[in-house]
């Protein structure tokens, strides 16, 4: 009977990997949720009026100039 297993250094850094996964997936959610609440909060102000237009160059002529 073949036994598979890990020795302790190769568990440690599978822990030590899935740690990093862990913390990174923290962090993205906790950016996912920030820009939520920034969407919701853009979506109430337009609703409200409260936005004013932006204006954007032309993308053919790069012209930044308004009107």
């Amino acid at each position: 009977m073949n036994k598979k297993g890990m020795t302790y250094e190769e568990l440690l850094d599978e822990l030590k990997s899935m740690r990093a996964q862990i913390v990174r997936h923290k962090s993205v959610t906790r950016e996912l949720h920030r820009l939520d609440a920034e969407y919701w909060h853009i979506m109430k102000m337009e609703k409200k009026g409260a936005l004013e237009e932006i204006g954007i160059a032309d993308a053919d002529t790069r012209d930044t100039r308004k009107g």
